[in-house]
């Protein structure tokens, strides 16, 4: 029974937010400390056009309504009525004014005036010195040419506006509001409320492709074809030049017919899928294995990304290279790796002037009597290599 009274929650009477817990006094459930220590409360959904006093509770701002004090309220239909005679509800506000023959006043009542109902003004009138001036009720409507009837000033066109920087300006009948920029949201944050970028690519609201990358940028976002798919980023498609797993043959790899032995399809462990090998009881030291690709005119990019599965199963094995036809130096290399399982690699392949015609693998037969050396899944793609070796797809 005392551990359960230890984690009751009893409210402070003096601090707002604040729970006796024992003897600690901490933020109770639904409130959070702010940067000055003090417990805040907390809504979820914010309070777009008021303040949070409660968990989950908004207070809203004059002229606003709704659980998070998002829609405007008409105070237009409210009783008992704020106007006299003639109502006009505007966003987070209304306007009164009077019928022909009256006056508006400062508590929006309208008061009689025989001069006035002489004047036939639309929104009423004032008497100066024995002169009558028709009125407009607002500060964003002025008098038209005829001196009687109010016609809109369009503060948005104009500059008289007082809009952020990263708000646009929506012009309405009398006044206007600041609208958050788009790819912005209104919220409240440290005590008050400004556009904040909307992340689309965490929010999952970009329209990338499912073979791009999304890249938030301030109020947008880009969309960039991930290694392998060419396009827009918001359209892409492949840009493999081949893409073979030996599971229905070589594909467009051929064996070399002037090398000392050849590579054979075998099974995985796992019985379902093939790869290519050179077996360590087949053939002597030394003695060689290639398979190659012909490059068309098309593979014969300006640069392209090889990748590909190999594992070298015993020491002393061999040699597993890969060579351009147009070079006696292999442009990658591995013997005795110490890792003795599948692994990944990939290799940038760039050249200017003497292109290849043709990739070659070449295995070459080492000491060992046992073991492979393996190779499978091997992908030629358009373009440099990314960092990540992980499958495209």
């Amino acid at each position: 029974m005392f551990l359960e009274r230890e984690k009751r929650q009893i409210p402070s009477r003096s601090l707002a937010g604040v729970c006796r817990y024992g003897s600690r006094l901490e933020c109770c459930y639904g409130w959070k400390k702010n940067s000055k220590g003090h417990c805040e409360a907390q809504c979820d959904l914010g309070c777009k056009h008021g303040e949070c006093v409660g968990p989950n509770k908004c207070k809203c701002f004059p002229g606003y309504t709704g659980k998070t004090c998002s829609q405007d309220l008409n105070e237009c239909g409210l009783k008992p009525r704020p106007c006299e005679h003639r109502c006009m509800n505007t966003f987070g506000s209304y306007m009164c004014y009077c019928l022909n023959g009256y006056m508006l006043m400062s508590d929006g009542s309208c008061a009689n005036s025989r001069t006035c109902s002489l004047a036939h003004c639309q929104y009423g009138c004032e008497e100066v010195q024995g002169e009558v001036r028709c009125l407009c009720p607002s500060p964003g409507l002025q008098l038209g040419s005829d001196g009687k009837t109010c016609e809109d000033i369009d503060e948005c066109a104009t500059g008289k506006n007082q809009c952020p920087f990263n708000r646009q300006c929506t012009n309405t009948f009398g006044s206007y509001y600041c609208k958050c920029q788009t790819g912005y949201d209104l919220k409240y944050v440290d005590g008050k409320y400004d556009c904040i970028d909307i992340n689309e690519c965490t929010s999952n609201t970009h329209k990338c492709s499912h073979h791009a990358e999304c890249i938030n940028t301030h109020g947008s976002y880009k969309c960039k074809c991930k290694q392998g798919f060419r396009g827009s980023g918001f359209d892409c498609s492949a840009g493999f030049l081949t893409d073979c797993d030996f599971d229905r043959g070589a594909c467009e790899w051929v064996q070399d017919d002037q090398d000392d032995l050849d590579w054979t399809i075998k099974y995985h462990e796992n019985g379902r899928e093939y790869y290519l090998a050179l077996e360590g009881p087949v053939g002597n030291r030394k003695e060689q294995a290639r398979i190659k690709l012909l490059l068309d005119d098309y593979m014969r990019q300006s640069s392209f990304c090889l990748k590909f599965d190999y594992r070298i199963q015993v020491q002393n094995m061999g040699v597993l290279r890969v060579m351009l036809d147009n070079s006696a130096v292999a442009v990658w290399e591995r013997r005795n790796p110490l890792n003795r399982s599948w692994q990944s690699e990939q290799i940038t392949i760039t050249w200017t002037e003497n292109t290849p015609e043709a990739i070659i693998f070449e295995a070459e037969r080492g000491r060992s009597a046992s073991g492979e050396i393996g190779l499978d899944h091997v992908v030629l793609i358009s373009g440099p290599c990314s960092d990540d070796k992980s499958d495209i797809f």
